[in-house]
C-alpha cells in the first residue's frame, strides 16, 4: 500500500470524495484542492485518474506550519537531513527516467528557495544511479508543497509527460473539466449523450475515453472548429458522431432521444456574445425537447447569476437543480451544475 497526495479543482471535493470511495481508496486527508489517500493500484493507474491536476507518491508530510517561505525551506531542510530519503526514493523511482530538477510551491504558486538547500537534495538525488539534473527539460520532478492550511508535502510527480500540459488550443478545457463533467452525470454503458456546444471536443472525447456508452453526439456551429473537432474524434479513436448545428434548434435530434447532456456553453465574455437571459432560455427550451424522460443534464457554466435566475423563474417545475458545485477555471468563477428533467411533466 502506496500513499499519494493529488490536487484538485477547488470545489470538487465532494466529487472526489465519491471518486475515491467508489474504488476502495481510503482518504487520509481532505482538503479544499489537495487529497492525501492510500492505494495498492498500479502508478499507471493512478497516474490515469483524470479527475485529479496532479498526482504525486509522498515521501515526507508535514503539519501545523506556518504558511510562507520560510517554512518551505524548512521542509526542504528536514528531507534532505532524512537518513531513508534514498533508500524511499530508490525503492520508488520511475523506470527510465532520471533527468530530475526539484519544484518548490507555496500555496499553489511557485517560489524561490535557498539555493544552498537545494544544492544539498540535489547532491542527495545526484548519489542514486543514472540521476542527472536537469531543470530545462526534466522528465522527473520532486515536489516541496506547502499548503495554506499549514500541511507541507515532499513528493515525486508521478503525471508524466509534462511537456504536454500547454498543450492546449485557446479556451480548450483542462482534461480534468470534461471527466469531473462526466463522472457528474452519472455515467451508464446505455447511455446516449449529447454536447451541444463541442468546440474542440474535450468532453465528447473524454466521455469516449474514459466511460461506457452507447452513443456520443458532438455538434458544432462554428466551421473554423468543425474540422479540428473531426481531426481530433478520429485521432482519439472512439465512436463519436460529430454534427454540424445550432445547439439552440437542433432539428437533427428527435424529441426525446437523448439521456445525458454535458456541455460547456458560451460565457457571454466576448463583444459578439449573446444576451445571455435568452440564450439560456432558448437552450433550456431545447433540451427539454430533446431529453427522455428523467434526462440529465451536467453544465459548467461561467454567467451563475443570470443561468440561476433563467432556471429559477422559466424551469423550475421542468429541471431540478439536483447538485451545483462552485469552482475556479482558469482563475475565472463558475459552477457545474447538474439538473435532472422531472419527469412528472414529460
Amino acid at each position: 500500500m502506496k500513499t499519494y497526495f493529488s490536487t484538485f479543482i477547488t470545489g470538487t471535493q465532494e466529487i472526489v470524495k465519491e471518486f475515491l470511495a467508489k474504488r476502495g481508496i481510503k482518504i487520509k486527508l481532505l482538503l479544499d484542492g489537495l487529497v492525501v489517500y492510500e492505494s495498492d493500484y498500479p502508478e499507471r493507474e493512478i497516474r490515469n485518474f483524470h479527475i485529479f491536476n496532479n498526482t504525486y507518491f509522498l515521501l515526507q508530510s508535514f503539519s501545523n506550519l506556518v504558511p510562507n517561505a520560510k517554512s518551505l525551506e524548512k521542509i526542504l531542510s528536514v528531507v534532505s537531513h532524512n537518513k531513508n530519503l534514498q533508500r524511499q526514493i530508490a525503492i520508488n523511482l520511475p523506470s527510465r527516467r532520471r533527468n530530475f530538477k526539484i519544484v518548490s510551491s507555496l500555496e499553489n504558486s511557485m517560489v524561490p528557495v535557498s539555493r544552498e538547500l537545494l544544492r544539498k537534495l540535489e547532491l542527495i538525488i545526484l548519489q542514486l544511479p543514472s540521476t542527472r539534473l536537469n531543470i530545462k527539460k526534466p522528465d522527473l520532478e520532486f515536489w516541496a508543497l506547502l499548503r495554506r492550511e499549514g500541511h507541507g508535502f515532499f513528493g515525486i510527480r508521478v503525471t508524466y509527460p509534462f511537456r504536454h500540459e500547454n498543450y492546449r488550443e485557446k479556451g480548450e478545457l483542462r482534461k480534468e473539466i470534461p471527466y469531473i463533467l462526466s463522472f457528474v452525470s452519472k455515467p451508464n454503458p446505455k447511455d446516449i449523450v449529447l454536447d451541444p456546444f463541442a468546440g474542440y471536443g474535450s468532453i465528447p472525447i473524454e466521455r469516449a475515453a474514459s466511460f461506457p456508452y452507447k452513443e456520443i453526439i458532438a455538434v458544432e456551429k462554428e466551421d473554423d472548429l468543425i474540422s479540428k473537432l473531426k481531426h481530433k474524434v478520429k485521432a482519439s479513436g472512439k465512436k463519436i458522431e460529430v454534427i454540424r448545428g445550432n445547439a439552440l434548434a437542433l432539428s437533427g435530434i428527435q424529441n426525446n432521444f437523448i439521456d445525458k447532456i454535458i456541455s460547456d456553453p458560451p460565457w457571454g465574455e466576448y463583444k459578439e456574445a449573446p444576451d445571455l437571459e435568452k440564450f439560456y432560455e432558448s437552450m433550456l427550451l431545447e433540451f427539454d425537447r430533446i431529453l427522455k424522460r428523467e434526462g440529465v443534464i451536467v453544465l459548467l457554466i461561467g454567467a451563475k447569476d443570470i443561468f440561476e435566475n433563467v432556471l429559477q423563474n422559466k424551469f423550475i417545475n421542468i429541471f431540478q437543480l439536483q447538485k451545483k458545485y462552485d469552482i475556479l477555471v482558469s482563475g475565472k468563477k463558475a459552477a457545474i451544475y447538474k439538473l435532472v428533467r422531472n419527469y412528472e411533466n414529460k
